[in-house]
Parts: structure tokens; C-alpha cells; sequence
């Protein structure tokens, strides 16, 4: 058993027997604990005996000095003899000081103390005129100090070896078995036998009755320890467990006070948050969920509030999309001192469904847009083929030629706009293969940095090895073209466009990453969720088919799309695909 929170140097340990050997009731208690308590009952013991010592040395000193009277003075080789007797308790205390640091069983230190104790008291009784003296009720007070010790029947035995040394001291004394003290003025044998008898009897029934106090005491105090450490095992189960289930949930916990300052906050919370949790406590929480406002008025006005949806805020500027439920939190007396804000992360959840309605809606507008561009087209023919005709009779004229030509040049442009939209609509079969993105990427990057140059267009690529994805050529390049060709156009004054094509390891899988980063001026959030959508565009003369062909590619190929962009920053195109394998 430890007997202090240092290591102090390895000594030759005295006592060696374990201190729960002594205490049987403390067998299932934490070791440390039981030390510790152990050596502060320890120390109250040795603290009382100086201050003990110490009231009796003053009194002496007092007595010496304060009297004039020669028959009250004390001799003094008496005073040598009593003085002597509280210098030896001041320096065994010392002496046990000293040893605790080598002490391993505390308990049994003590007994031997008290043992030391009772002899100096009996000296002391013998000293003072055996049974007359006064001090015996020294025995009865360490019959009390030996019940706060952990042992359960270490009263009855103090008190019976109190009574033996009584018994003992007395009697011995009184038959002149034992010195007087040079100098002692109350001798034991001037008592008359029968009122020697009275007083042992009375000294010996006053020590067993506070033996039996002691004892009955000991049991009590040992039953509340048992208690006590049953009690402090459930409350450290109860909050091992609380601790486990808070922090293996997969949502966001978090207690406020009533004007919404954090008590407490689990790993889920910091994480969906973007918070650290040291920082966080005592931060108020609207700082990053800002529509906490309206749920508190609610939780006051009808009592708990469930699923509803607001925006959270990380530090790094992302928002993350919540739903929340809020309950009162109360106290023991059922006074209500704050609430339990409960949230879960659904931004993946309202981005798949995002996706999942942009799907549908994109595929019934494309089943739409090819019939109609059927139904374009065939009269679309007729009509070039009719002004083709007018540009070439005879009395057509230069006016009505350049007439024509006007007409012809806005037939192709429709006829264009309506290839686009069959592309979109129904993109061309082509064989999927297992190709490299890394290296397609490089491919297209320097054909379109030659396209771009006057424009001040700089490409950074940077791909990993491996960086494979089962796809048809054609569309992926189409992909690619498209969203280097519209970042270069969100880019008016020229930048730096940079593409990024990664190998990446997930829990759903393994992908194939593709980002398109431009430096340019960013996308409005209100547009955000519209930009794949046909016919959006934020461009002027843009017929909004580019980034929505990209998007139907995607989804043709296993994959999906994601964009973020802020303004005046930026914007960056995220497509991620399965990854199949092409090294070799």
C-alpha cells in the first residue's frame, strides 16, 4: 500500500503486513484511498498528542512560576522528572514523523504508538499519586482515539490494557512495588483500602464504559465506511457510465446554462462544431448555432422542442446544417437551470437528397428537352434549306442577302444549342475502359493552357499516382473541358486555376478525386443549389448546358459532384468517382 504521493528513495520497509489485513471491512476499497485516510487519522493522532503535550507543559510552567507558596511549589527534581516525561513524547513523535516515509501499514503504526501512549500516561498516573491522580482520564481519551482507527475491536483492546496498567500502576504503587519520584508529593499508599477500592473501581468502570463507547463507535464508523465506499463505487459506475454514453454518440450533446453559456460538450458536438472542447466550455453556444434564439423561447413556451432545423457555424466559415431537439435541465430540487441541446450533422443528408431531387428533376427535363429538340430540329432543316435556296435566286439582292445570311448564321446557333441539349438529354454511347485521370488531365491541361494563353490563364495539375476510373474517354474529357472552361470565364482579368487528382481511402470505399480550384469571383450562395440545373446561368449568353452536362456525365458514371465557392474568392468543383485500378 502507497503511504505518499512521492517516490521517495527505495528504504528497508517496516511493518510490512497490508493494512487491509488489519481492516477487513476495507478489503474492497481503493488501495490509495484507504493510505490516504489512513495517514491523515495518523496525523491527527500525532497532532493531538503535541497539543496534549504541550497543554500539560504549559500548565507546569505555570504552576512553577505562578506560586509562591513553598508546600504548593513543586520540587524540583519532581518537575525534572515530569518535564523529562513530556520531552520524551515530543521526541517519539518526532520519531514517528520521521518513520512514516518507510511505514507500510499505517494502522499497526498507530497501535504501536498508542501502545508507547499508555505507557507514558501510566508513568505519569504513578507520578501524579496512582489511583488519586487525575490524569487516568488520559486512558479514557485514548480509548476514544483508538475507535477512529479502522480496526474493529481496537477500542476494547486499548481499554483493557488501560484498565491492566490502572490495576497495575495502582496497586503496585500502593504496595510500594514501585519508586517513589524524588521529589513526588502525593504518594499512592496514603489512601485508606477501602477508598482505594472505590477508586479503582470507578477509574476501572469509567474506562470499560468508554471502551464499550469506543467499540460501539469503531462498528459505526466502519459500517459508514463500507457505505460510504459502496456509495462512491456506484456514483464512479454511474459516472463512467454517463461519461462512455455521452462520448461514443455519433450526435452533438451539449448543456447551457440559461443564458446559453456551455457546461459541457461531447467529442460529436466539438467535432460537428469545428470546437475544441476546452475552449468551448463556458463560451456561449449562439456564437455558432445562431438560431438557438427562437428554440429556447421555445423550450420555455411549450417545454421540449424536437427536429428542428437550423444553421450552424464553424470557425472556419463552413455551415453545417442541424437538427435539433431541446429539453429543460433541472436540478435535485426540480429547479429548471438550463437546457440539453441534442443535434445531429444533416448536411450529407439534405446534399443526398439535394442530389436525389436534382436527379430526378434533371432526368425528366432531359426526357422533356429530347423530345422537344426532336421536334426542333426536323422543321429547323426545312427552314435552312429555304432560306438556303432564297440567298441563291437570282433576283435576291445584297440586302437580302446579308438578310439571309443573318438567318442561316441564327439556324446554326439554334442547331448547336439543340446538339447541347441532345447531349445532355442522351449523352453518346461510348465503351468504358479503365483510364488514367491523372494523366488525361495532363492531356487536356496543355491543350487548353495554349487555348488560354493571351488570357492569362495559368494550370497548375498536380495527380497521384494510380488515380484510375472506369469511364468512357469522350465524356470524361468533355467533363474536364467544361470545368476548366468555366473557371477560366470566372476569371475575367486572368488567374491561376489549379486541378487536383487524388487517390483517396473512405469507410464508403475507395475513390477517385478530381477538383477544379479557380481564383476568380465566386458563385452567390442562392445560386448554389441551382448551378446544375439546365438553362442556369449566371453568365451573360451562357445557355446554362455546360456545368449540367457535367453533372449528368457524372451521374452516368457512378459518381457525383459537389461545388463550394465564396465570393470574391473563388470557386471549387469536386467530382469523385469509383476508383478501379491501372498500374501494371
Amino acid at each position: 500500500m502507497a503511504i505518499n504521493d512521492r517516490k521517495p528513495t527505495p528504504q528497508p520497509p517496516l511493518f510490512t503486513d497490508s493494512a487491509q489485513d488489519w481492516a477487513p471491512g476495507r478489503a474492497g476499497r481503493d488501495k490509495d484511498q484507504v493510505a490516504v485516510e489512513d495517514r491523515r487519522t495518523l496525523r491527527g493522532l500525532m497532532m493531538f498528542r503535541i497539543v496534549l503535550a504541550s497543554v500539560l507543559l504549559l500548565c507546569l510552567v505555570s504552576l512553577s512560576w505562578s506560586t509562591r507558596n513553598d508546600e504548593v511549589r513543586m520540587a524540583p527534581d519532581f518537575a525534572l522528572f515530569l518535564f523529562g516525561l513530556l520531552g520524551f513524547a515530543y521526541v517519539v513523535t518526532m520519531v514517528y514523523a520521521l518513520l512514516m516515509r518507510r511505514v507500510k501499514n499505517l494502522v499497526r503504526f498507530a497501535y504501536i504508538q498508542i501502545g508507547v501512549d499508555l505507557l507514558i500516561i501510566a508513568a505519569l498516573v504513578h507520578a501524579t499519586g496512582g489511583a488519586q491522580s487525575a490524569f487516568t482520564i488520559l486512558f479514557m481519551i485514548q480509548v476514544i482515539a483508538v475507535a477512529l482507527l479502522p480496526e474493529r475491536y481496537g477500542a476494547a483492546y486499548v481499554a483493557a490494557a488501560s484498565v491492566g496498567l490502572v490495576l497495575i500502576v495502582s496497586l503496585a504503587g500502593y504496595f510500594g512495588f514501585l519508586p517513589v519520584i524524588p521529589g513526588q508529593s502525593v504518594v499512592p499508599w496514603e489512601l485508606a483500602p477501602l477508598d482505594l477500592f472505590f477508586r479503582l473501581v470507578l477509574n476501572v468502570a469509567a474506562i470499560a464504559t468508554m471502551g464499550a463507547l469506543g467499540l460501539n463507535l469503531s462498528g459505526q464508523t466502519q459500517r459508514a465506511g463500507e457505505r460510504l465506499a459502496r456509495h462512491q463505487q456506484y456514483a464512479g459506475d454511474l459516472a463512467s457510465l454517463h461519461h462512455n454514453t455521452i462520448r461514443c454518440l455519433s450526435s452533438g450533446l451539449v448543456t447551457v446554462t440559461m443564458d446559453g453559456a456551455i457546461t459541457s460538450i461531447n467529442e460529436a458536438a466539438c467535432e460537428i462544431l469545428g470546437i475544441q472542447q476546452r475552449k468551448a466550455l463556458g463560451s456561449p453556444l449562439k456564437e455558432r448555432i445562431p438560431g438557438l434564439g427562437h428554440i429556447f423561447a421555445e423550450v420555455v413556451r411549450v417545454g421540449t422542442v424536437r427536429r428542428h432545423e437550423t444553421d450552424g457555424l464553424r470557425p472556419d466559415g463552413t455551415v453545417r446544417n442541424l437538427g435539433i431537439s431541446a429539453t429543460p435541465l433541472s436540478d435535485h430540487t426540480g429547479e429548471i437551470i438550463g437546457r440539453v441541446i441534442h443535434f445531429q450533422d444533416l448536411t450529407e443528408l439534405r446534399r443526398m437528397q439535394q442530389q436525389v431531387e436534382r436527379s430526378e428533376r434533371l432526368a425528366s427535363i432531359g426526357r422533356l428537352a429530347a423530345g422537344i429538340a426532336h421536334e426542333i430540329r426536323n422543321p429547323l432543316a426545312s427552314i435552312s434549306g429555304s432560306v438556303e435556296m432564297l440567298r441563291r435566286a437570282p433576283e435576291a439582292d445584297d440586302e437580302s442577302r446579308q438578310l439571309v445570311d443573318i438567318a442561316v448564321r441564327e439556324v446554326d446557333r439554334l442547331n448547336n444549342l439543340i446538339t447541347e441539349l441532345l447531349d445532355y438529354a442522351r449523352p453518346h454511347a461510348e465503351e468504358r475502359r479503365a483510364i488514367d485521370l491523372g494523366e488525361l488531365v495532363a492531356e487536356i491541361g496543355k491543350v487548353f493552357e495554349m487555348e488560354k494563353r493571351e488570357a492569362a490563364v495559368h494550370l497548375e495539375v498536380k495527380a497521384d499516382a494510380d488515380a484510375g476510373v472506369e469511364a468512357a474517354a469522350g465524356q470524361i474529357r468533355q467533363v474536364l473541358w467544361n470545368l476548366l472552361r468555366n473557371a477560366a470565364e470566372a476569371m475575367p482579368k486572368g488567374g491561376t486555376i489549379k486541378v487536383r487528382v487524388a487517390h483517396e481511402s473512405a469507410a464508403a470505399g475507395e475513390a477517385t478525386v478530381l477538383k477544379v480550384e479557380d481564383s476568380g469571383v465566386g458563385i452567390k450562395r442562392e445560386d448554389l443549389a441551382h448551378i446544375f440545373e439546365p438553362f442556369y446561368s449566371t453568365k451573360r449568353g451562357g445557355t446554362g448546358l455546360g456545368l449540367a452536362t457535367v453533372a449528368r456525365i457524372v451521374e452516368d458514371h457512378r459518381g457525383h459532384i459537389e461545388i463550394e465557392s465564396t465570393l470574391g474568392e473563388g470557386t471549387e468543383f469536386t467530382v469523385r468517382f469509383p476508383h478501379v485500378s491501372v498500374g501494371g
